[in-house]
Parts: C-alpha cells; sequence; structure tokens
C-alpha cells in the first residue's frame, strides 16, 4: 500500500494550473454543470481516448496486462460516471523504450491515459507526485499515473486515476478552475482527513464506485454535484493544492485549432498535384491573415500548362467554403474541419505521404462505369488523395477518363502516426498464432500470416526499414501470441507486437514483400487456396484489369482465376457482357469467407447484361474461375479462402 497519496493538477512544462484560495468565491452552481454537461454533450462528437500501461521490462506480463485491463475499466467507467460520451481508440501494454513512438502518433484530439509500473513511475514520483494531468499550448491533454504498489487491481491506483480524471472531467465541461482545480483538491483534503493515513478506510461520503474486472467494487473521487459540492465551508482546506510563486504559473494558450473548425494557422500551406486527359496543373494555398476567429484570408497560386496565376481568397474554417473576390462561393474540398464527421463508407488505411507514414480515412466507391477514391488525413482533416476514374465510350471504344487530386507538399505533416485505432485480424490468423505459439507449426509457416497483415495494411512496413541477420524470432513475441489467441490482449496490441518485429527488422522486410510476379497478359499473378484446392490467380486490382476482366481472355482450367482485390469491403457488382466463356463467380469478404456462390454464370452477347450480387455490400474480393470449379470442389458459403502470396 501506498504511504501517501499527493496528487497534483501540475503540469509538466507548459501548463500549471492556479488554485483558487476559497472554494466558496465561485459563483458556479451543480444546476449550471448540469448544464453544461448537457450543452458539450449534444454539440460534440465522442471523446477519444487511449490507455498505455507502461513497463521497465522488455515485454509485458500476464499481471501487466490485467492492470492494464483494470486502468482501462476504470477509466471508461469513471468516465461515463461524469456522462462524458467516449470511445476507446487504443490499449497497449508496451516498453518504455517503445512507448515514445506510440504516443507521438495519437490525435490531438485523443486523451492518453498513461499507467507506469513503479520502476518508470519513480520519474514522476520524483517530482513529488503520484498523476498528473497535463495540457500542453497546443491543446494536447494527457493524464499519467504511477502504479507504484503491486496489486494488479489497485485501489489506490484507481484513486488517483479518478482524481486526474476528474481535473479532466470538469475542464472537459467548460467550468472555470476555481471548480476543476479547487473543488477536485478540496474533495482530497476531505479525503485525506477522513483516512487519517489508513488508505484502506473507505470514506462513502467523498466516494463513488466502480465494478472491476474481477467484479469488485473499487472506490474512486466523487463526482462533481453528487458529494459535498454545495454548503461548503469559506476557508475549505486545500492540502491538495500547491503553493506555487506567481512568477512560475503560466496562463493557459488556446488551443492551436479550434474543434469542428478547419485546422490552420497563419503560415501554413498545402499543394496539390491536379491532373486530367487534357490538364496539368498545380495549385498551393497559403493561408495568410486571420480575418476574425472563423475566417482566414488565403492566396492561392496556381500554376497551369505552364502559366502562373494568383489571387486572393477568403475561407471560411467552419464550413470549408470559399469566398472568391467576384463574391461568388465555392467548396473547399482540400481539408475539412476535424475532428472528422465522416460516414460509415470510409475506413482507416495506411498510407505513405513524404516518408511519413499516415493514418488516412479511406473510401472506394467502385461500379461497372465508374471508380472514386477518396483518402483523408485523420488528425490534419487533409485531403491526401482523390481519384475519379470514369468509363466512356468514344466512336465505339471504350476508354477509361481519369483526374486525380494529390497532395504534394504542407508544413502540417511532418510525422508517422500510423497506429491504427481499431484493428480486427482474420480469425484464421489468430489461429495461426496458436499453433505457431505452441510450436504446432514454423516460423516460416506463421510468417504467411504476417504477409496477409502487411497486404492489408493492419501491420505497416515503415520506410527504410531493414534486413535483420538474426534469424530467432524473440520469445516474448511468441508470448504475445500466445496472450492473444486466448484472448488476453487485443487485436490492437498484438498488432503492435507484430509492428515492432517487423519495423525492426527481427523480420527481414525481404521476407514478407510482395512476392506475385506478372502474367502474359501483363497483370500481377499470385496464389490462394480456396476450400483444399490451390490456384494460381491473375489479380485484378485496378480500375482497367477490373472493368476489362476475363474479357477476350481465354478459357480457364481448373488451376486458374482471377481475382478482383478491393482496399475495403463494398458492393461488387459483376456481369458477363463481351465474355468468351461461361464461369463460376464466387465473393468473399475480408476474412476470406466466401459469401456467394453463382455458378455457371452465362456469357452476354446483347444488352441488357444480368448484373450479379448488386445486393451483397460486404464484399472485398472476387474470385472468377471456371464453369463447374465451385461443383467439383464442394465451393460453398462455408468454404474458406486464404491468399497465400501478398496482393500487390
Amino acid at each position: 500500500m501506498m504511504k501517501k497519496i499527493i496528487l497534483s493538477a501540475m503540469l509538466l512544462s507548459i501548463l500549471i494550473f492556479s488554485t483558487a484560495s476559497s472554494f466558496a468565491q465561485t459563483n458556479s452552481t451543480v444546476q449550471d454543470f448540469k448544464t453544461l454537461q448537457q450543452q458539450k454533450n449534444q454539440n460534440s462528437p465522442n471523446l477519444s481516448y487511449a490507455v498505455f500501461y507502461i513497463t521497465e521490462n522488455d515485454k509485458c506480463s500476464d499481471s501487466e496486462y490485467k492492470s492494464l485491463k483494470f486502468y482501462q475499466v476504470v477509466t471508461d467507467e469513471y468516465l461515463s460516471l461524469y456522462g462524458i460520451s467516449h470511445d476507446l481508440q487504443g490499449s497497449l501494454c508496451v516498453p518504455l523504450k517503445n512507448y515514445q513512438s506510440y504516443f507521438s502518433g495519437l490525435s490531438t484530439f485523443t486523451l492518453p491515459v498513461v499507467i507506469s509500473d513503479n520502476t518508470v513511475g519513480q520519474q514522476l514520483v520524483q517530482q513529488g507526485f503520484y498523476g498528473m494531468y497535463e495540457i500542453t499550448g497546443t491543446g494536447m491533454q494527457a493524464i499519467y499515473v504511477c502504479s507504484c504498489d503491486t496489486k494488479i487491481e489497485s485501489w489506490a491506483g484507481a484513486w488517483i486515476l479518478s482524481h486526474e480524471l476528474s481535473h479532466f472531467s470538469l475542464r472537459y465541461f467548460g467550468e472555470s478552475d476555481d471548480i476543476a482545480v479547487s473543488w477536485v483538491h478540496y474533495i482530497q483534503a476531505l479525503e485525506n482527513d477522513c483516512q487519517q493515513g489508513d488508505f484502506s478506510k473507505i470514506c462513502p461520503q467523498y466516494s463513488a464506485s466502480v465494478t472491476s474486472p474481477s467484479g469488485d467494487q473499487i472506490p474512486v473521487m466523487v463526482i462533481y454535484g453528487q458529494g459535498p459540492s454545495s454548503n461548503l465551508p469559506k476557508n475549505a482546506p486545500q492540502s491538495e493544492a500547491l503553493t506555487l510563486p506567481e512568477s512560475s504559473i503560466v496562463p493557459t494558450q488556446n488551443p492551436a485549432c479550434q474543434t469542428n473548425q478547419v485546422c490552420i494557422l497563419p503560415g501554413d500551406y498545402v499543394k496539390y498535384q491536379i491532373t486530367t486527359p487534357d490538364l496539368n496543373q498545380t495549385i498551393r494555398f497559403d493561408f495568410t491573415n486571420p480575418t476574425d476567429n472563423k475566417n482566414i484570408t488565403v492566396k492561392t497560386s496556381v500554376v497551369q500548362n505552364g502559366s502562373p496565376a494568383s489571387e486572393s481568397d477568403v475561407l471560411d474554417l467552419t464550413k470549408s467554403l470559399f469566398l472568391r473576390p467576384s463574391g461568388q462561393t465555392s467548396n473547399f474540398m482540400y481539408m475539412l474541419p476535424i475532428p472528422l464527421k465522416l460516414n460509415s463508407a470510409y475506413h482507416p488505411v495506411a498510407v505513405q505521404f513524404n516518408n511519413y507514414t499516415r493514418n488516412v480515412m479511406s473510401a472506394q466507391n467502385t461500379n461497372q462505369t465508374n471508380s472514386i477514391l477518396v483518402q483523408i488525413d485523420k488528425d490534419t482533416g487533409i485531403l491526401v488523395n482523390l481519384a475519379v476514374s470514369n468509363v466512356v465510350n468514344i466512336n465505339g471504344k471504350t476508354l477509361v477518363s481519369q483526374q486525380s487530386y494529390k497532395l504534394v507538399d504542407t508544413n502540417k505533416i511532418t510525422f508517422s502516426n500510423y497506429i491504427a485505432g481499431t484493428i480486427v485480424i482474420p480469425s484464421w490468423v489468430k489461429l495461426d498464432a496458436k499453433f505457431w505459439s505452441d510450436g504446432s507449426i514454423t516460423d516460416a509457416q506463421f510468417i504467411q500470416g504476417i504477409k496477409y497483415l502487411i497486404e492489408h495494411n493492419i501491420v505497416k512496413i515503415p520506410p527504410g526499414a531493414t534486413n535483420s541477420p538474426s534469424t530467432q524470432i524473440p520469445s516474448w513475441v511468441k508470448d504475445d501470441a500466445k496472450y492473444w489467441s486466448s484472448d488476453t490482449i487485443s487485436d490492437n496490441e498484438f498488432a503492435g507486437a507484430l509492428q515492432y518485429m517487423v519495423s525492426n527488422g527481427i523480420i527481414p522486410v525481404s521476407s514478407v514483400q510482395n512476392d506475385s510476379t506478372t502474367s502474359s497478359s501483363g497483370l500481377p499473378t499470385g496464389h490462394i487456396m480456396i476450400g483444399n484446392v490451390s490456384l494460381d490467380v491473375e489479380i485484378a486490382n485496378t480500375m482497367q484489369s477490373q472493368i476489362k476482366g476475363l474479357q477476350y481472355h481465354t478459357p480457364l482450367t481448373f488451376s486458374q482465376g482471377m481475382l478482383f482485390s478491393f482496399p475495403q469491403p463494398q458492393e461488387i457488382p459483376i456481369w458477363m457482357k463481351d465474355m468468351q466463356f461461361p464461369i463460376d463467380i464466387i465473393w468473399i469478404d475480408s476474412s476470406g469467407n466466401v459469401l456467394r456462390v453463382e455458378k455457371n454464370a452465362p456469357v452476354c452477347t446483347s444488352d441488357p447484361c444480368t448484373v450479379y450480387a448488386q445486393d451483397l455490400l460486404d464484399a472485398q474480393y472476387v474470385l472468377e474461375v471456371a464453369s463447374g470449379f465451385a461443383d467439383k470442389f464442394g465451393i460453398t458459403t462455408n468454404s474458406h479462402m486464404k491468399i497465400m502470396t501478398a496482393l500487390p
């Protein structure tokens, strides 16, 4: 048990809270607070948060994973007690040496809750604190807690965490420091006085409770408005409040970007390369002087087919609207307000930009006549890539017209942030992990699953990753595989372990690179298993190759096929126009499960042609094989496909 619980709202470097001399000076009431709660929850997106457990060891132990889960549950339940709608973006147990690479990739709008083991936490304790709530000048917030005793479900650690979450929650709802700081320290002083050094004692008048993973009720700090919060003594005790010299107090700075606005400051810029069939253009937007807190002037510079031009515009940061000198308005599609509010068609992927690997929200819509790909940087709201392809008929010839808008330069993306918030790894990879961890399959066999994860951007090979002379995969990775296969750790945590293994060359990069070749038709080829059948497949992964498909192709044997690969689940309609032979068509989801089988689809020689699977919305692959293949090899909706070579 900890000898003393001393908590502080003192900030690490940039901001230090100033405490009020008397809580009774505030005019805020509990009803005022409830109004603030209601307004915040109605007008704001869910709070994003991530929980880290930092260990001094090279790998996390069983008990440390359980501690991570404990603090995750405490955070979740305590935020709920305060009525904060929230989404967990990640829960990771990581060695100290790897922590910064995870932490630096977090969005400004994600609250990190960082729990340290006793050894790592001494860096905090030596400053006189067991917990700390930090706000930087850019608006980034973080909570740090030392889990300084040996208990997995630590009452002391939970109380410290709830203390710091109280600071955060009250400021989140817009309360002044008289409430967000002084009230929290007042309750802590009363709690200390009640316990008189016996930290196992529960003081119900100052406590609430949360339910731990084991089912125990854990005491935490009472919620504002549910405890002693209205009729306080004139000189409320503040033993928690640290007396600071006036010169050491730094006022709160405004965040760099306002919530629900385009994130732009004077001096920022973005530059794009725009390509169409008859146009080659670069366009640069330099953001100069704010006209008020919602608008900023923009210098727009264009070089079109070698000829430069420029004009001055005004951008409405709340609506992403351009006001032109002519008085006309137009949508500014290059940057969106943050945090992003996108529909369910978007999903996170890792995208390379100027040697940085970025977490990007991507959506693609493809049908028989057009394809649209949109990719938006998740943290900044900047459009990274827009590609539009249209099939047109000119003088009886089918042609593909393409337009692209590609980000080529900006000062707003200066680091990698490729750790995904929510990762889902196919169940068959988990089964392989179980077999690998108990020695049933070899390292080489398990690497086949790693190839699949790299191909689907679940594990990303960073720029500059090099081969390692080591051929031995460290035992801690097998430990993580065992914990993951038994659901002790999450997909996110296991993906983090694999990321470490790949990026540090423990699995040589060359062994997981795309090993597909190219067919005589010019398409890349690969190897798959469906059911118990091995197939060599041509891979259609571009708009042009997917439109053409097997048109004018020579008939397939039972060992051949064409695999249509898409970046995310979607509707993939197929027709048989201009085909020379009937085929079986198989739709497959992102995990390799067969969704539908269309047997012996006939050729179509005249319009209208039947379009298959227009009602199927969650396919990611389509496999076209010789007619009769499904019946011959027993392929049904209970079958599974496994990709044996990384797709291009």
